[in-house]
């Protein structure tokens, strides 16, 4: 899961909150399912080459809705999700952002990637930690940027 992204919103997918019960996510992913899935949503349609497109949106949202009742049913995978959640909530409410950048806006040399603070230092971070997307710190002052996978 990839919370520093917001990739993953799975309260919201289902229309829910954090303090939902078990039994409201059920209902909300019953209901959403019975919708957007595609055998339902196709049967409801009287020229399915004429809503190629809008199938192709309801599969999308069936894909995260069965995703996000996967992770939201299981109580192990829910309480990994909540906490990750609450961790991303605090490193955030914590940084101060100077910048969201990619990784063509970094400066290659000797394997370390590098990008200028505005205080004239630089963010640093080795090519081979870069594996998703997260918070660099400046090596001098409090401002991180986001670097972007």
């Amino acid at each position: 899961m990839s919370i520093a992204n917001n990739e993953y919103k799975y309260y919201e997918v289902l229309g829910c909150n954090k303090d939902s019960t078990y039994d409201e996510l059920k209902r909300a992913y019953h209901k959403l399912a019975l919708i957007y899935h595609p055998d339902k949503a196709k049967s409801k349609k009287n020229n399915d080459n004429a809503n190629e497109t809008g199938g192709n949106l309801n599969n999308k949202k069936f894909t995260e809705i069965e995703e996000a009742w996967r992770v939201l049913s299981d109580k192990d995978l829910k309480t990994k999700y909540d906490a990750e959640c609450r961790q991303a909530e605090l490193e955030v409410d914590n940084l101060l952002i100077y910048d969201r950048i990619n990784i063509k806006s970094m400066t290659v040399e000797d394997d370390v990637l590098s990008y200028p603070c505005r205080c004239g230092s630089n963010y640093l971070i080795n090519s081979d930690e870069f594996t998703e997307s997260i918070y660099i710190p400046c090596s001098e002052c409090t401002f991180c940027i986001y670097l972007e996978k």
